[in-house]
């Protein structure tokens, strides 16, 4: 089972690697699609790897696996399609997720910090 991890992740670094390659010469949200394909489970795994993490770190990146998720269908639809990039959006998902879903994210980890 332990290579069968090893296996995926080395494939999805590959796979993310490429992607990241591929959108060099493409538009800024490609290129932070990219990037954030790349990032995320870095981040991610940093965390998990200096445990114990407060909550106030822990629920946003957890909360970040929802954009990573839709983050490859996103970057192929603008690869095949440029213009479906919007001004209003990152990564294909409106700014006011970011900012909201980031606020209430910390909010909600110093809630569980506090109480847990």
């Amino acid at each position: 089972m332990r290579l069968i991890i090893i296996a995926i992740a080395v494939l999805w670094g590959l796979g993310a690697v490429l992607a990241y390659a591929r959108t060099a010469d493409k538009s800024m949200d490609a290129r932070l699609t990219a990037a954030y394909i790349l990032l995320w489970p870095v981040l991610a795994v940093a965390l998990y790897l200096n445990e114990p993490v407060a909550l106030w770190l822990a629920v946003p990146a957890v909360f970040g696996f929802i954009p990573w998720f839709l983050a490859g269908p996103h970057l192929s639809a603008i690869l095949k399609d440029p213009s479906r990039s919007r001004p209003d959006e990152l990564i294909g998902i409106p700014r006011a997720y970011w900012y909201w879903g980031g606020i209430g994210s910390v909010l909600l980890g110093l809630v569980f910090n506090r109480y847990a």
